[in-house]
């Protein structure tokens, strides 16, 4: 079986246009990545003034590094979109998933219709967060106990364990002080360890 497993960072909560989309392709019988892939919006990021508002602009430098050495790729977003539906294609993919998909689903449905660009996860892209790491492992005594030691609660008026992906991975690795990047394919790579872990729980 074939998972695709993608995020997208974006210029804000308001402004969901995409300026960077990562995604995995891993194959469940080899147990190994097939596909990696992360693609620079080129209308967005060529837009100084957009970029410069961005809610992780910090980040630029970043992106200027992984551009210059190849890591990643600024390319037009109906390109970027077609390689992602080749792939899906040509590998046979059975799944498409993302941490907090209502976000992710939202991000790339509008920069679609922004640039009039085909969206090819219109079919739906299934949640890890919602029904998979919640509850198979947020709920479970020793993930609990983790956030409760490490002081990983909500600051609501009843707090309660943290869901955030960051979290998550935290916990699975024994990571304590791990960040998450906030760029896309190296956050699809955590989200596609917490989501194997999620569907081995499951099981």
């Amino acid at each position: 079986m074939k998972l695709l497993v993608l995020d997208t960072e974006t210029l804000g909560v308001f402004d969901q246009s995409v300026y960077d989309l990562g995604y995995l392709i891993y194959d469940t019988e080899s147990e190994e990545i097939v596909v990696a892939r992360d693609y620079i919006t080129q209308e967005i990021y060529d837009n100084p003034a957009k970029m410069k508002s961005a809610y992780y602009a910090n980040k630029l430098p970043i992106y200027e590094d992984r551009l210059a050495s190849g890591y990643c790729k600024k390319i037009k977003w109906a390109y970027a979109l077609r390689v992602l539906q080749r792939d899906i294609n040509k590998y046979g993919v059975e799944a498409l998933y993302a941490y907090n998909s209502p976000f992710d689903t939202k991000a790339i449905a509008k920069t679609c219709e922004l640039l009039r660009t085909k969206n090819p996860t219109a079919c739906g892209i299934c949640d890890i967060w919602k029904g998979l790491t919640d509850p198979h492992i947020t709920e479970t005594k020793e993930y609990q106990e983790f956030c409760r030691k490490n002081g990983f609660m909500t600051k609501h008026k009843k707090p309660k364990c943290q869901a955030k992906a960051e979290t998550l991975y935290r916990y699975l690795t024994n990571q304590v002080d791990y960040e998450e990047q906030h760029t896309a394919l190296e956050d699809s790579k955590i989200e596609l360890a917490i989501l194997l872990k999620a569907l081995e729980m499951r099981a």
